[in-house]
């Protein structure tokens, strides 16, 4: 009798881990769905309860914000300033707003670009680029390298820098053919100091020598090319006498002297005449 119980515990034993092995292995039931959904929100409890204790202030506070750039025209008080808007260095190292701090720090005026990422374990890490200026616009701005315009709050030595001019909205093209028309005029060693683009869209070009050339907007480079061949050989010693030169004519170009005297038209065989 003994035996027989025993054997009769033993199958009731195996019945039910089989059953309970069913429940927690078919996705079919009620039980392991709900179980499912148990492990669920427990985890998803879990997780936000850590993130509440990370993202607290008082956990994780920033220890320090490090600078790195050429510090030529931007001053650490300025950067400082900046990253200062809005409580940044003040708050949580992990909820720490990046792209409103870069935001911060690229609205400094001499500030060209910059980024912000996490220096473990409480630091951030601030990089930025001043801007480059290569010319002046009009009388209190500036164009940086990517043809963008910069008002800056400090003055700025501009003697070096060629002088830019045009309608509203027009500095990146100015400028884009600034670099062009250098470029043509460079095998005969003459720089351009300063360019005019008129409301009527005539090119003024003030030369180092002090002759200012004016072109029309149709086919100025070849204009110029022809200029710098006419130039080297027939007007260089001539330019401190040189006004300015009228490039707009179809097979040559008008000479305005100094010293009013002649004007030249040049054709195919050019005289210079005095």
């Amino acid at each position: 009798m003994t035996r027989v119980n025993r054997r009769n515990t033993a199958k009731v034993r195996i019945g039910f881990a089989k059953r309970l092995n069913n429940l927690l292995w078919d996705d079919s039931t009620p039980f392991r769905a709900g179980m499912t959904m148990l492990a669920a929100l427990v985890l998803l409890v879990f997780t936000a309860l850590v993130l509440d204790w990370l993202l607290r202030a008082d956990n994780f506070p920033i220890a320090n914000v490090n600078f790195e750039g050429r510090f030529e025209n931007v001053t650490r008080d300025h950067l400082v300033a900046a990253v200062a808007v809005k409580g940044h260095v003040r708050g949580n190292f992990f909820a720490a707003d990046l792209n409103s701090m870069k935001e911060h720090v690229e609205s400094i005026p001499w500030v060209y670009r910059a980024s912000v990422r996490r220096q473990w374990p409480r630091d951030l890490h601030i990089r930025f680029e001043e801007q480059e200026l290569v010319s002046k616009w009009g009388k209190d701005a500036w164009l940086n390298r990517s043809g963008e315009l910069v008002r800056l709050d400090s003055a700025h030595p501009s003697d070096v820098l060629p002088e830019l001019r045009g309608p509203e909205g027009t500095h990146a093209h100015v400028l884009a053919r600034y670099q062009d028309f250098s470029e043509l005029l460079r095998p005969v060693s003459v720089r351009i100091v300063g360019i005019t683009l008129t409301p009527r869209r005539t090119w003024r070009l003030q030369l180092d020598s002090g002759v200012t050339l004016i072109l029309e907007r149709e086919g100025p480079d070849a204009k110029i090319k022809r200029f710098s061949r006419v130039y080297r050989h027939a007007l260089a010693k001539y330019e401190t006498k040189i006004k300015q030169v009228d490039l707009r004519y179809t097979n040559g170009f008008a000479v305005e002297w100094s010293v009013p005297r002649t004007t030249v038209v040049s054709k195919a065989n050019m005289t210079i005449t005095q």
